[in-house]
Order: C-alpha cells, then sequence, then structure tokens
C-alpha cells in the first residue's frame, strides 16, 4: 500500500468537504460541485486502482485513497495511520468497513487474507502432509508460531482465531 502522505500536505476538512459528499452506508462519495466534464456536480467521485484494489479520489491534483478521506469526513481530521477494510475488501468504503485504526503496521496486516500456496480455506490454516493433519499457525512479528495440529479442519480454524482476536 502506498504510504499515507504528511497531514501538512493534505488538502483540510473545509475543502474536502466543500468538493464532496460521502453516504456512510454505502462508501460512495459524490462531487457537490463540477470541476470538470469528467466530475459533475452528483456523479460519483473517484476510480477504481486496479493494481491495489483501492478507491482513489484526485482533490486539487493529488490522489487520495478513499477511506482516509471517509475518515475525514467522519471524524474532522486525517488519519495518522490507515485503516483497515473489516472485509477486506478494499474497494468497500461504508463507513461500518472502515476498521478503526491499526496501532501499528504488524496489526494491519494481521488483517490480510490468507496467503497464497495454503491448502486451507480458513485463515491460519494448513494441510501438515506428515502427519496427515490440520495444522493451526499465527504469524507474530514475521515468525509462524506453530499452535497445534487437528484432525478437523474447522477446528484448526477455531484454535486460531481464538488466539488472533
Amino acid at each position: 500500500m502506498a504510504r499515507a502522505r504528511n497531514v501538512e500536505d493534505c488538502a483540510t476538512f473545509d475543502e474536502v468537504d466543500e468538493l464532496l459528499r460521502y453516504v456512510p452506508p454505502t462508501g460512495v462519495f459524490y462531487w457537490k460541485v463540477s470541476l470538470s466534464n469528467r466530475a459533475l456536480a452528483g456523479s460519483e467521485a473517484g476510480c477504481l486502482d486496479k493494481s491495489s484494489g483501492y478507491i482513489k479520489i484526485k482533490i486539487h491534483g493529488k490522489l487520495y485513497l478513499a477511506h482516509r478521506v471517509a475518515h475525514l469526513l467522519m471524524t474532522g481530521h486525517w488519519p495518522d495511520r490507515d485503516p483497515d477494510h473489516k472485509n477486506r475488501i478494499r474497494h468497500d468504503n461504508s463507513w461500518e468497513n472502515v476498521k478503526e485504526l491499526a496501532p501499528n503496521r504488524h496489526a494491519s496486516m494481521g488483517n490480510q487474507s490468507p496467503q497464497g500456496g495454503r491448502t486451507s480455506g480458513f485463515k491460519g490454516v494448513i494441510w501438515y502432509k506428515r502427519d496427515e493433519k490440520w495444522r493451526a499457525e499465527i504469524k507474530i512479528h514475521g515468525t509462524f508460531v506453530y499452535l497445534r495440529h487437528f484432525a478437523d479442519e474447522s477446528l484448526a480454524a477455531l484454535t486460531y482465531d481464538l488466539l488472533q482476536n
């Protein structure tokens, strides 16, 4: 994810509030004023960045991540850190989905989807071929910590979930 710009370099709440209307239940932004033929008053603001999956909105020539703009319009200030998306869908900027700010990058990374190569549909659960059991493991500060082996995949997932939260 792109690093957040310094607050000093960002548009102010008043500038953004003058340009955009945010609908918290849907997470959609609309232009309040016409800025060009592409950004007409009443039209949806922002576009999906296909490489990152985030919605980006151009304000005064600078691109902003929509979930950060949502935070600004809902709280009156820019977030110190990037909010997470509770459901992990980066383009869902509904206020309910924009998670509390992560205290640090490691905590934020805990909301990531399962990584490729895992044979389970559950985060933190892999098939351990040697013992022919499901293995629950959790990543803490970049190191995988083994939790336990289980005959049942869902029990391994439950163990992971209990320790993750």
